[in-house]
C-alpha cells in the first residue's frame, strides 16, 4: 500500500492507495516543519493518523509539504514518520513539486500554489527546473490568503474600510484591537489568522473595494512570482489551492490582463497526485 500526504500550513490530507484504488482519506493538522519539532509532528501522527491506518502494510510514503525546502527540515519530518512506519520507504518533497505533478503530470508549465501561503515554479515535465523563493507571510506570499488578509486587516485597523464593510466585519467578528494584535504578535500561526479572513472576504469579493484589494494581491503575485520565469508567456500557468479556486474569477481577469494563459485550477492537489502516482509509479 502507498500513503500520500499533501500538507499545508493549516492541514494535512492523507490518502491510502491500495494498487490503483484510494481506500481511505484522513485529515490531520498541517505539518509545516518551520512550525513544528520532530516530537510535535510525532504527536500529531500518533493521535490523528495512526489510529486510522493501524495495521496497514505500507510499502511507500510520499509526503508533499509546505516548508519542505531543506534537507534538515525534510530529515526531521522523515524521522518523525519513521517512528511509526520504520519499514516503509519515506519520500519527502516540497509542496511545489506536488503542485506541479498534480497540475501538469509529465507536461511542461508553471505551477502555482495560492492557499494560506503562495509559491510557484517552472516545471519541465520531470523536475522543478527553477523556483523563486516566496519568503513567507512577512516578506512575500503575494496573492495568498495570508497576504489578502494582511491587506484587509491593515485597512481595517487604519479605519480605511468602506462603512458597509466595516459594519459587516464588526458584526461577524467583534474583535478588539488588543485581540487582533495578540493574535498577530503573541499567538502561534499568525499567517493562519490572517488567512482566516478569507471566509469574510470571499463571499463579498465583488464589492468594488474588496475586488480591487484582491486584484492588487494577485497582480503582485504575477509580478513577484509568475513573471520571473521567462517561460510564462509560452506555457500554461496552472494553480492549486483554496484561494486560487474560490477567487478564480478575479484570478482569471488578472491573468488575462497580463497575457498569461491559464491552465488547470484545482482546489486541492490530492486529486492530481493520486492520478500521478497511479499512472507514474515512482
Amino acid at each position: 500500500m502507498i500513503l500520500l500526504a499533501d500538507s499545508g500550513s493549516t492541514k494535512t490530507t492523507w490518502v491510502l492507495l491500495d494498487g490503483s484504488e484510494p481506500v481511505k482519506t484522513i485529515t490531520t493538522a498541517g505539518l509545516n516543519p518551520y512550525f513544528h519539532t520532530e516530537d510535535s509532528v510525532a504527536a500529531i501522527l500518533e493521535s490523528g493518523l495512526l489510529p486510522e491506518i493501524f495495521g496497514k502494510p505500507l510499502a511507500e510514503i510520499h509526503f508533499y509539504g509546505a516548508g519542505c525546502s531543506t534537507e534538515t527540515k525534510n530529515d526531521m519530518l522523515r524521522n518523525a514518520i519513521a517512528r511509526f512506519f520504520p519499514l516503509a520507504e519515506i519520500n519527502i518533497y516540497h509542496d511545489i513539486l506536488g503542485a506541479a505533478r498534480a497540475l501538469l503530470g509529465k507536461g511542461e508549465g508553471i505551477a502555482c500554489i495560492l492557499g494560506t501561503g503562495c509559491n510557484a515554479c517552472y516545471y519541465d515535465g520531470h523536475d522543478v527546473a527553477s523556483r523563486v523563493p516566496s519568503l513567507g507571510y512577512m516578506f512575500g506570499d503575494e496573492g495568498a490568503g495570508s497576504n489578502i488578509g494582511k491587506l484587509f486587516m491593515e485597512k481595517y485597523l487604519k479605519d480605511k474600510l468602506p462603512v458597509d464593510l466595516r459594519a459587516d466585519f464588526d458584526r461577524q467578528y467583534s474583535f478588539t484591537l488588543e485581540q487582533i494584535l495578540d493574535a498577530l504578535y503573541n499567538k502561534p500561526y499568525p499567517n493562519r489568522f490572517l488567512a482566516s479572513f478569507s471566509e469574510f472576504i470571499a463571499p463579498r469579493r465583488h464589492h468594488p473595494f474588496l475586488k480591487e484589494l484582491v486584484s492588487s494581491s494577485f497582480n503582485a503575485f504575477f509580478e513577484e512570482q509568475v513573471e520571473k520565469y521567462p517561460e510564462h508567456k509560452t506555457v500554461p500557468v496552472s494553480f492549486v489551492g483554496s484561494i486560487a479556486f474560490y477567487y478564480q474569477d478575479i484570478l482569471k481577469e488578472v491573468a488575462n490582463a497580463r497575457n498569461a494563459g491559464i491552465g488547470r485550477i484545482l482546489r486541492s492537489p490530492m486529486e492530481g497526485l493520486i492520478e500521478f502516482h497511479i499512472l507514474h509509479r515512482i
